[in-house]
């Protein structure tokens, strides 16, 4: 599940962004160039249980091998560390490039709460879960230098999105249930003379 929504994310940055000269692609590596290419780079930084939106009530559902258990999904809430990495030789054009690639991006991402129907995964649209939501975050991983230093890179202007998607748990089947019990007492009376 969780690769199908970072999937749907970039897909859905590309195409938000196909209208600019740059062209960028989509990376989820660790942030850095990619050959040849302008790159906006999705790094999945974190993630962890939101335990605001965790939900105990469990749903029941017969099935023809029994009863079944519908557990509510985990609400997991995820980190991207979003950067732009231009292909451009010239230091003040690749600069510029960045800029316009990240404030593009900023823009498209804090101006939805969620994917657009078209880019959502099709497992996402026919359970009955809820829809991903995004926003830009306040995780400051990006300001860290150790993060820059660990990724073999050098400082970088970025901005952290966060992105919280429901992930199904699975079912329980119980096959041993009485589905219900149907008695017929017989009343004996007395015939009196």
């Amino acid at each position: 599940m969780l690769k199908l929504f970072t999937e749907s994310l970039g897909a859905f940055l590309t195409s938000a962004l196909a209208d600019m000269e740059e062209r960028p692609v989509v990376s989820f590596v660790l942030p850095g160039a990619v050959a040849g290419k302008n790159a906006l780079s999705l790094f999945l930084s974190s993630m962890v249980e939101n335990t605001d939106l965790r939900s105990s009530e469990v749903k029941y559902a017969q099935s023809e091998y029994g009863a079944v258990a519908i557990r509510p999904p985990i609400r997991l809430k995820c980190n991207y560390v979003v950067s732009v990495w231009p292909v451009s030789d010239n230091l003040a054009e690749a600069a510029f490039v960045q800029m316009r690639l990240l404030s593009a991006a900023y823009s498209i991402l804090s101006s939805v709460n969620t994917l657009p129907q078209a880019f959502i995964p099709e497992i996402i649209k026919s359970q009955d879960i809820p829809k991903p939501v995004i926003a830009i975050s306040k995780d400051d991983l990006h300001n860290r230098p150790e993060f820059w230093t660990s990724s073999g890179c050098m400082y970088h202007p970025a901005f952290s999105l966060s992105a919280t998607i429901a992930l199904p748990i699975a079912e329980e089947h119980y096959e041993h249930i009485v589905k219900g019990v149907k008695t017929d007492y017989k009343i004996n009376q007395k015939q009196r003379n």
